[in-house]
C-alpha cells in the first residue's frame, strides 16, 4: 500500500448519481459525501456507535446521517447529533471517526491518504485537459500487478496487437521499427513524445486529417496516473488512467477519456459521450485480459519478464517506480 499520496477519490458528477459514495483506497474504507452547503466530506466509512457503514446512510442538511440509529456526522467526521441523546447534554468528543483531507482540482475530488502534514510535499498530476474538455469515465476492478497496470497506457508497442480490432488504424501504426520516444524523466514522473504512421481509413483521414504522422504523447506520475495524448491536426483525444491498490489483491483503474473538437456537431454532445464511453470500455477490457493474465502466469511459473533493447519506456518507468516505491510503501 503506497501512502502519503493524493488519490482521485471520485468525480463530482458521481455524487449527483449516488450520495454518499463508498470507496476503498489503499486498504482504507472511506465514504465521500456532499452536504446541502455544497461542502465535500471524506471520512471513515464507519459509524462509531455500532460499527455499520456510514455509506448506507443519507444526507440531512449539513451532515451524513447513519441509517441505523440516526447519528449525524459533519464533514470533519464529528458526530453532531444523536436522536436518542438527552436534550442539552454534550456529545462526547470521542463520538467521531477519522477525517481525510480532500481537495477539488481538475474537476475531480482528491483525497490525501497518509500523514496530513506531508500533503503539500506531493503535487496532484497536471490533468489540465479535464478542466475544459468533455469527458467520460469508467471504473474497472482487476486482480493484477499495480506496477504493470501503471505502465499499460504508456506501452506503445501493445496497441497494434491487443487493440488491433477495436482501435485498428485509428491511432496509426509503428510497424515494429525502432521508435524515438524523446523521454523526459524526472524524480517522480516521466513524459515523452513519439510519432505513429497515419494509416487510417478514407473516412478517418477525411475527419482527422491526412498528415503522414500522428503525434502521440505519454506521461506517468508516480504512483497512480498515466496519460496517452493523441494529437491530430485540429482534433485531440486525451486518455487518463488513475489506479490504486484496493486491498492485497484488487487494483482499481479509473479511465477518463477527454476530447477536443470530436463529434461536436451533435446536440449536447450526447452521441459523442455515448460513443466514447462504449469505445473506452471495449479498449480497457481488452487490456484487462492481459494485465490479469500476466499476474496469474508469473505467480504460477515464478518467471520474470524478459525485456529487450526496444523496451526503453519500460526500463525508464521501472527505474522511476522502484526509486519512489520504498519511500511511500505502507509496511504496517
Amino acid at each position: 500500500m503506497i501512502l502519503n499520496q493524493w488519490y482521485l477519490a471520485c468525480l463530482p458528477e458521481e455524487l449527483k448519481i449516488q450520495n454518499p459514495l463508498k470507496r476503498k483506497i489503499v486498504g482504507r474504507d472511506i465514504v465521500i459525501f456532499q452536504n446541502k452547503k455544497g461542502e465535500i466530506g471524506i471520512i471513515e466509512d464507519r459509524c462509531c456507535h455500532r460499527n455499520v457503514n456510514l455509506s448506507l446512510g443519507y444526507i440531512k442538511d449539513d451532515c451524513l446521517k447513519c441509517a441505523y440509529h440516526g447519528w449525524e456526522y459533519n464533514i470533519n467526521g464529528e458526530c453532531v447529533h444523536i436522536p436518542s441523546f438527552p436534550e442539552g447534554e454534550e456529545i462526547p468528543k470521542t463520538a467521531r471517526v477519522e477525517k481525510y483531507y480532500a481537495i477539488i482540482k481538475h474537476k475531480a475530488i482528491w483525497v490525501w491518504i497518509g500523514d496530513e502534514k506531508m500533503k503539500n510535499s506531493t503535487p496532484i498530476p497536471p490533468m489540465v485537459e479535464m478542466d475544459e474538455y468533455p469527458r467520460v469515465y469508467n471504473y474497472h476492478y482487476l486482480d493484477a500487478d499495480l506496477q504493470l497496470v501503471a505502465e499499460s497506457l504508456i506501452d506503445a508497442y501493445h496497441i497494434n496487437h491487443v487493440h488491433r480490432d477495436s482501435i485498428g488504424t485509428f491511432m496509426g501504426n509503428l510497424h515494429g521499427e525502432k521508435v524515438d520516444f524523446h523521454l523526459d524523466v524526472q524524480d517522480t514522473y516521466l513524459t515523452g513524445e513519439y510519432n505513429r504512421h497515419n494509416e487510417g481509413t478514407f473516412w478517418e483521414k477525411f475527419y482527422f486529417g491526412r498528415d503522414k504522422e500522428i503525434t502521440t504523447k505519454i506521461g506517468f506520475w508516480f504512483p497512480g496516473t498515466s496519460k496517452l495524448d493523441i494529437n491530430f491536426r485540429k482534433r485531440r483525444m486525451v486518455i487518463y488512467e488513475h489506479f490504486y491498490q484496493v486491498d492485497e489483491n484488487k487494483v482499481c483503474m479509473l479511465q477518463i477519456t477527454c476530447w477536443k473538437k470530436i463529434l461536436t456537431q451533435f446536440p449536447m454532445n450526447f452521441f459523442a459521450k455515448s460513443m466514447m464511453l462504449k469505445k473506452s470500455n471495449t479498449i480497457v477490457e481488452e487490456d484487462l485480459v492481459f494485465l490479469e493474465n500476466n499476474k496469474s502466469t508469473k505467480t504460477k511459473t515464478g518467471k520474470r519478464d524478459l525485456l529487450i533493447k526496444s523496451d526503453e519506456v519500460t526500463f525508464e518507468f521501472t527505474k522511476l517506480w522502484n526509486r519512489n516505491l520504498n519511500n511511500h510503501r505502507d509496511d504496517s
